[in-house]
Parts: C-alpha cells; structure tokens; sequence
C-alpha cells in the first residue's frame, strides 16, 4: 500500500502549530494570490520561518539546515563546481566521511542528486534550506574561491561553441572535420583545460570518456580531482586538436600513441607530455605538465630531516659509488637526484645524465636523451657516456639486468653514479638487484647507499585545526615513539579558499636512508635476506620511512590518515625498545 504524505497544512494542524481557521484564512490568500501556502501563514504572523522549515522538511522526509547557524564548510563546497550549484540551487554543506550533506532548495530533485553523486564519488544526503537564504549563500560561499570555479563559466562558455559547431552526435563529427579541428571553436577548450591546470598546479590532466560523458580530472598534490565533465560528442574534436598539437596520427585509433608539445601560459614555459590509450567508450588522454619556468629546488627544500640531509650530502661526497633512489612513480626521486646534481655541479666536475625523458634542464651539466626505437637504451647511452669522461653520471632508471651490470661496472671504475629503482623500500633494492641478475660482491662493493621515499600532503597552514588523538591514533604512534605518554593533540584538516575547501596544500618528501656500511655489505655479499639486511641496517642508525611519516603527524604537518594514504604500515608492527621520543 503506498505511504500518503500528508499536505503541508495539514501537516501544521496535526503538529499544532496553526488551527483550522487559521489554515481556511490561508487557503483563501493563496487562492487569489498564488503564493505558496507557507509563505503565506509566515506573512500573518502564525508561524515562524524556522516552524515552517522544520514542517516542510518533514513533509519531505528530510532534514532541515540553517545556514545562519550551520555555515558550509569550505571543504565541502570545494567539491562541486560553482555552476552547477548555481543551476541547480544546491549548496554542498558538509562532509561526513564519504557522505556529501548538500542544501537543496528542492531535495526531492532526483536528476540533481545523481549528478552531485557522479560529478563527486560521494554518497549524497539532501537536507532543505531555506530558499530566500540559499541563492545569497551560494554566491557567498563560493566568492573567495579561486581555481576551477574561477574559470568554470569561461569554459562552459567554450564547451557550449563547441557543441553548436560539432553538434550533438559524435557520428557526425567526421574525419574532414577532425583535420580541421585547429581552426574550431575546440582550440580555446583545450588551451582552457591546460590553462586551468597549469594555474592550479596539477602535474597531471585525464581526459577520460565515460559513455554519455566525458570526465576531466587534474591530480593536484598526488590527489586527483574531478573538475568537471563535457560532452561526448566533442570528444572526437578535443583529441584530434591534441593530437595535432603532439604531431600524432590523428586517424590512428588502434594503438596507443605517445607525443609532447610546448604551451605558454602567464609568460611560462610549459612542456606537455602527452599519452593516449584506447579506451572501451573512446581514447583516453593523460597529460604529464612540467613546468620549467620553475627553478629546481634545493636539498635542504625537500624534507630531509636534519640526520638524513647530513648523511646524504655526505653520500653524494664520495668519489666514487652508487648511490640509489627508491620509490614507485611520482615519489620525487628524479627531484631529489636533479637537487643533487644542482649541488654538485661546479665547473671542475663533468655530470652526465641518459634520461628519459629530460624532464628539467640544468645549466652546466650534460644531459642526453634515451632512444629506444634505435636502439639508444639506457645501456648504450651509458656505456657511451663513460667514453666522455665523466665524475657524476645520472642514470635516469635501472631497468633491467644489462643497465644494473653497467651502472656498477662505472661506480667501480672511479664514478659517481647515480640513479633510481623502482622498489618498496631501500632494503628491498637489494634482491631487486640480484634478481636482475647484478653479482652480489660487486653489488655489496658499489652500492654507497639507497634512500627510498614518498610525497604526502601537507596539512594548509591557514586552516588547519588541532584536536585531542584518538585511543587508536595513540597506538598507531607508540608503536614508532614508544615513549609517547599522556594527551597528544594532533592537526585535522579544515578547509579555506587558500586550498580550495581540501584542507592539504603542497607536499613534502617522507624518506628513509640506508648507507651501505661493512656490516651491510657483508651482508649483501653472502646473500642474507632482505630482514637480515634491514635489521643489520637498524644497528647503524637506518629507521624506517613510518617513523619519518609519524615524526611530520606529531610537528603537525600532516595528518595519520596522510601518512597511511601513502606509507605501508604494518598492522602488526610492535615497538621497538632501541626507539626514544625526541626531546
């Protein structure tokens, strides 16, 4: 049997809040005024705004949100565009773990819900606000905000040409028109979707077709975030303009395709890596930004702890050796070797790198490209390299056994070598190595040291609060700072218009540094295990990445769930009794 919803005056009889002639009075006011009912019964003075908000949302089985009491929180509003919110007269309140509290002036707007739902990844609950306040308070809360919603308007502007020149149907966009796509109104869309993402410092773009849709994210600080969808019948149009720009094939389809291009954007120069993959519903772009108006930043600019800044500077020193960087793609390990090179460049070294591809240029060093269609691998470029004679050689990646096997035979041979390894952690390079292929006493005989790290999100300086730690977080800490007693307050995220309502802005390196003393050579040599060699490390000072990620929670400049979100941390972990809270 389906539930009857009772009217709205009916609904104020029974809570009592006006009586049966109150409401005839009203019926009669409404009838020649076609004011809504509860507009009315405010105007004569029987009920408050705040009764009828509480009736109305109970009419509809919804909550009630008063913005003078409940402002939104900025985090929240950061999640969904400005224009959609304003088309849709929706305001995003709050954030409760996974779940989206979004004032509506309609919560019954189905067609909205889903969209907010899709556009965020979120489950979405409804919440009726007033709705003389609501349209005010958009403008309000988004007024401070910069970045995408800045530009939103521009770029619906832009998508809207596009669809008017293309149409709606994306069989009509046809090959003709696709070589003519550099002269479409598609041309301004693009250098918008670039534009918006230089500005807000994103290293990547995705262009990714979804079906009906296509969704554009940008990854800002290693997080992506979703600023906004277009329409599918354009996508043709957007990737040959790309493609165009890259110098592909824009009738190629089938395969994957890789190119690059330079853009110019506020008088910077920006070089685009471009890289483009069949999909099921199209083919999906991904686009590598580097900035190289931006100066390369110095060692003591990435992190390091005091301990480890003096060790590693005291590694990159030696003569001679390999000095290895470890971490999975987009840990900062080509920064942090580009740093080093920067402070070892003088006129009286020769540094040579083999990169692929060279993401930075660096003034008074020698960097050459990989080719592998060639056949200029890594290898090649290398043993080239030690014709040219070098003092520090950068080896962009060890990627297989023949440039592990040269990479050393150089170290060996009166070179500074250094390059990166994509494993979990500085213990782990070492079967990495061996698997390879590389001869343990040669290896144990090289290696000077490794360093593994990650890049985690700094909590905004401008927002961030402080709160008491949980029963688990404490825990979590002790296991690293057994040490650590009685209350600890730790820093949450907020969220303010300086980063965008995300409440993290910038990031910093978490590292762990594990030089290659006799006892870990000896080691490597007779083939120990990787917990042999972690815990013979340990005994010389080696502490591992969680502690470095713990050691930012407690300075507050990130937070657990940061460090989580990034570092491996094992469950089981225990203390270890060697470990002492720093004073």
């Amino acid at each position: 049997m389906a539930s009857h919803r009772l009217r709205l005056g009916e609904l104020l009889l029974s809570l009592k809040l006006i009586n049966a002639k109150q409401l005839q009075q009203g019926l009669e006011l409404q009838r020649d005024s076609r004011a809504p009912l509860g507009s009315i019964i405010v105007g004569l003075g029987y009920i408050t705004e705040d009764q009828l908000l509480n009736a109305l949302a109970a009419q509809m089985g919804v909550s009630p949100w008063r913005l003078d009491e409940q402002p939104p929180r900025n985090m929240a509003v950061a999640r969904v565009p400005h224009n959609v919110a304003r088309t849709y007269q929706l305001l995003p309140v709050d954030i409760r773990g996974d779940l989206l509290v979004v004032a509506m002036r309609n919560p019954m707007d189905v067609d909205a819900i889903d969209l907010v739902h899709n556009m965020t990844s979120m489950r979405i609950e409804p919440v009726l606000v007033d709705s003389d306040r609501l349209t005010n308070a958009i403008e309000l809360a988004y007024a401070g905000f910069g970045g995408p919603s800045a530009g939103t308007t521009n770029m619906d502007k832009l998508v809207m040409e596009a669809i008017n020149d293309f149409g709606t149907d994306t069989k009509k966009v046809s090959t003709a028109d696709e070589k003519d796509a550099d002269s479409k109104p598609v041309v301004g869309l693009v250098n918008q979707i670039i534009g918006d993402a230089i500005r807000m410092g994103a290293s990547d773009v995705h262009i990714e077709p979804r079906g009906k849709k296509v969704d554009v994210r940008y990854r800002v600080d290693g997080d992506l975030r979703r600023v906004r969808d277009i329409p599918i019948s354009i996508l043709p149009a957007l990737i040959t303009r790309m493609k165009i720009m890259a110098e592909l094939d824009i009738v190629e389809f089938r395969v994957p395709q890789d190119g690059r291009f330079g853009v110019r954007v506020d008088n910077r120069e920006i070089d685009i890596r471009m890289s483009v993959l069949p999909n099921q519903h199209g083919q999906r772009i991904v686009l590598r930004v580097l900035d190289k108006s931006q100066s390369l930043k110095r060692l003591p600019e990435l992190g390091f702890s005091e301990e480890h800044l003096t060790t590693f500077r005291s590694l990159i020193s030696k003569p001679y050796g390999m000095l290895l960087v470890t971490g999975p793609t987009g840990s900062g390990k080509t920064t942090t070797l580009y740093a080093a090179l920067a402070e070892l460049q003088n006129e009286r070294r020769n540094i040579m790198t083999c990169e692929d591809p060279i993401e930075y240029e660096i003034e008074g060093i020698n960097q050459s490209q990989v080719f592998e269609k060639v056949g200029l691998t890594f290898a090649a470029q290398l043993r080239a390299i030690l014709r040219q004679d070098p003092d520090v050689i950068l080896v962009g990646e060890i990627r297989d056994g023949e440039t592990a096997q040269t990479a050393i035979r150089a170290s060996m041979t009166g070179h500074l070598v250094l390059s990166t390894l994509h494993c979990n952690d500085a213990p782990s390079s070492v079967p990495r190595l061996l698997d390879m292929g590389t001869d343990p006493f040669l290896l144990s005989t090289s290696v000077i040291g490794v360093m593994s790290q990650r890049l985690i999100r700094k909590l905004c300086t401008h927002c961030k609060d402080t709160k008491s730690a949980t029963s688990e977080e404490l825990e979590t800490l002790r296991v690293h700072f057994p040490g650590l007693a009685g209350h600890v307050n730790l820093c949450q995220p907020v969220g303010c218009p300086k980063c965008e309502g995300f409440g993290y802005r910038g990031r910093t390196a978490v590292q762990e540094l594990m030089p290659v003393t006799s006892e870990v050579s000896r080691a490597i040599a007779n083939r120990e295990s990787m917990d042999v060699i972690r815990e013979i490390a340990s005994a010389s000072g080696y502490r591992p990445m969680q502690e470095s990620a713990m050691g930012l929670v407690l300075a507050g400049e990130t937070t657990i769930d940061e460090a989580r979100r990034n570092v491996f941390f094992d469950s089981f972990a225990q203390p270890r009794a060697s470990l002492r809270l720093a004073a």
